[in-house]
C-alpha cells in the first residue's frame, strides 16, 4: 500500500508519500515542503487571498502529478490555523480537493496536536511536543500513547510577524508586545494550571515545523538543510536566546543571505524563535529537541490505523 498526507498549513504545505512494508514499517519514498505562505494577511483580513490560493493551488498541482506517478493508493490532505480562521476556508478546501483528488478535511486545533505528538512520539518517556506554525502553536504533553494535556494557542510565526515584527528589525517596543502577547497566550495552556499545582511536569521538549529545523540548522552552522543532521538535535536555551537575539537585530536582507534559512521563511523566522524562546523559558526548560517528522507523520500513522482496524497507531513508525 501506498499512502500519502498532505499537511495544509498557514506558511507550508507539507507532504510525504510513504509505502507500508509489513505490519509496523512504513518506508518513506517522499518528503516534500513546499512555502504558499496561504495564510498571509488572514489575521489582518479574517479570508485566503486569492492570490495566496493560487500559490497553493500550483503546489498542489505538482503534488497531485507526483501522487500518480507514484501510484498512491490512499490519500489524506488536512488543513489547519489558516483555514481554520479563515471566512472562505470551506471555499478554499473545495479548490484544493479538486486539485488533490480527494477531501480536504478542516481539523481543530486539539486534532492538530494530537496528530502532531502521534506522529513526533519515538519513544514511551514523558515529553511534551510543540508544534510551532505559521497561525498557531500547539503544546501536547503525554507519555507513552496516553495524552495528559493538549492545547492550540492563536499564536504563530506568520500572525505574530504580522502583528509586532513585520518591519526587520523592529522596533524594541514591537519585540516588547510580541513577548507580552506570547506570554498571556501560554498562560491559558492547562499545563499552565498544573504547574501552579506543582502536578506537572513536562517532560523532555521536543519541537516540530519549520522554526525548529531552521534553529537546528542555524545553532549546527550547517550550510544546508540536513534533515538527518537536525533530527534529534539537541539545542540549549541558552543558545536559542543567542539566535533569537540574531534574528531580531538582523535586517531581513543579511537574512536573506544566510544559506541555512530558506528565503521564503526569513521574514517570519524572529518570530517564530521568540515564540521558542518565551515557550523554554515558560517551562522552566534548559533545551529542547528538534524533530522533523510531526503532524503530516501523525496523519499517516492516523490513516493507516482506520484503515487496518485494531493496529495501534503508536506501533507504526518509519
Amino acid at each position: 500500500m501506498i499512502i500519502c498526507s498532505i499537511d495544509i498549513g498557514t506558511n507550508t504545505l507539507l507532504m510525504t508519500i510513504a509505502e507500508q512494508q509489513g505490519n509496523k514499517h512504513l518506508n518513506i519514498l517522499h518528503d516534500i515542503h513546499s512555502i504558499a505562505r496561504l495564510g498571509e494577511g488572514v489575521d489582518k483580513t479574517g479570508v485566503i487571498k486569492e492570490e495566496a490560493l493560487e500559490r497553493a493551488v500550483v503546489i498542489a498541482q505538482e503534488y497531485e502529478r507526483i501522487c500518480v506517478q507514484e501510484g498512491v493508493t490512499h490519500k489524506v490532505a488536512i488543513a489547519t490555523s489558516a483555514v481554520r480562521d479563515a471566512a472562505n476556508g470551506a471555499a478554499v478546501c473545495g479548490k484544493l480537493s479538486q486539485v488533490l483528488g480527494c477531501e480536504v478535511r478542516t481539523i481543530s486545533g486539539d486534532e492538530e496536536g494530537r496528530l502532531s505528538f502521534i506522529g513526533t512520539s519515538e519513544s514511551l518517556s514523558k515529553k511534551t511536543v510543540i508544534d510551532i506554525g505559521g497561525g498557531s502553536t500547539e503544546y501536547v504533553t503525554g507519555e507513552s500513547s496516553v495524552i495528559k494535556h493538549r492545547m492550540s494557542l492563536q499564536i504563530g510565526a506568520v500572525r505574530l510577524h504580522e502583528r509586532y515584527l513585520k518591519s526587520l528589525p523592529p522596533a524594541e517596543e514591537n519585540i516588547l508586545a510580541a513577548r507580552m502577547e506570547v506570554r498571556r497566550q501560554l498562560g491559558f495552556l492547562p499545563q499552565a494550571s498544573a504547574m501552579q499545582s506543582d502536578q506537572f511536569e513536562p517532560g523532555e521538549l521536543i519541537g516540530v515545523g519549520g522554526t525548529f529545523t531552521t534553529l537546528a540548522a542555524l545553532d549546527m552552522g550547517l550550510q544546508e538543510f540536513d534533515s538527518t543532521s537536525i533530527h534529534h538535535h539537541t539545542m540549549t536555551a541558552e543558545n536559542i536566546s543567542r539566535i533569537t537575539h540574531e534574528l531580531l537585530t538582523t535586517p531581513l536582507p543579511k537574512l536573506l543571505e544566510n544559506p541555512a534559512i530558506h528565503p521564503k521563511r526569513a521574514d517570519i523566522l524572529p518570530a517564530g524563535a521568540l515564540i521558542l524562546e518565551e515557550t523554554l523559558r515558560f517551562f522552566g526548560a534548559t533545551s529542547c529537541k528538534a524533530s522533523t517528522k510531526g503532524l503530516r507523520y501523525g496523519v499517516l500513522y492516523d490513516a493507516l490505523r482506520q484503515l487496518h482496524t485494531g493496529k495501534d497507531n503508536s506501533s507504526l513508525h518509519a
